[in-house]
């Protein structure tokens, strides 16, 4: 079975939002910070929001709205945002997947510019942005 969709560092500050278009629940989240609202879009860009969350203010309080965040509680493990062709710099990782930054841990996305960081950070966190 495929594992749960982490965004890491490599989507701070970029966002392309090509995987809130492919992904089938809209369970990846943008954060308004003058709303203090997470949302998802039916489609990246539309205005058309298909859920909101009130994030909780100390883990949203890390990367702001610099990064988008997946609601674990809501992916299905499809894999249809991390595949090599979707994100282009390469920030999103299944969950077994996720470089521990150890010359042994799996290196999905070869093209994400922080390679050989430890992104397990990203699954406590991912956790623990959703408040509700």
């Amino acid at each position: 079975m495929a594992g749960l969709a982490i965004i890491t560092e490599a989507c701070i500050d970029v966002k392309d939002r090509a995987c809130v278009d492919v992904c089938p629940v809209q369970c990846i989240y943008e954060f308004d910070p003058q709303k203090n609202v997470l949302f998802s879009e039916d489609e990246a860009g539309s205005g058309t929001i298909e859920t909101t969350h009130t994030p909780k203010s100390d883990a949203i309080g890390v990367f702001g709205d610099g990064i988008l965040y997946v609601n674990l509680d809501e992916c299905t493990s499809c894999t249809a945002c991390y595949q090599p062709d979707v994100c282009p710099v390469g920030a999103i990782y299944s969950e077994e997947h996720l470089p521990d930054g150890s010359a042994t841990s799996a290196k999905y996305n070869a093209e994400d510019p922080n390679q050989g960081h430890d992104h397990t950070f990203f699954v406590q966190h991912s956790r623990d942005v959703f408040a509700d």
